[in-house]
């Protein structure tokens, strides 16, 4: 796990500098202080997970997932290989309009597990994915 959130961490914070990426929610880039000082308190890790949300919605989000040649489309999001996925047409493509607004749930969304691969391979992955993302 210390592995797999190390790479998050590395991958989270480059992908918050891309400029198709409108915003990575991830503890360790939280800018809020509350949030910072409970992360602080309760966690020695921010763990593998991440979210990103594209510029570009719906169609931003698939031509990455497309991109994608490492990491899995997959709705399981455990694993030591690292999966992704499109929250909105699959784990809470139940929701209203309004429920998805309220959650966060973007048309660009993404979320992301990170597994234990080398980090710079996920970088070069997710950044290669981002080349074929129009906005």
């Amino acid at each position: 796990m210390n592995r797999a959130s190390k790479n998050a961490q590395r991958v989270a914070e480059r992908l918050a500098r891309h400029p198709k990426v409108k915003k990575v929610y991830y503890p360790s880039l939280f800018d809020d202080a509350e949030q910072i000082r409970i992360r602080l308190a309760q966690c020695d890790f921010p763990g593998a997970m991440f979210s990103l949300d594209l510029h570009g919605g719906k169609p931003a989000a698939f031509d990455f997932l497309r991109g994608l040649k490492l990491a899995y489309n997959a709705v399981s999001l455990g694993g030591v290989e690292t999966l992704v996925c499109h929250p909105k047409t699959t784990t809470h493509s139940g929701f209203t309009e309004e429920q998805s607004q309220q959650a966060g749930v973007t048309d660009g969304l993404v979320r992301v597990s990170i597994g234990i691969e080398d980090w710079r391979d996920l970088i070069r992955d997710f950044e290669q994915a981002l080349e074929s993302v129009t906005i």
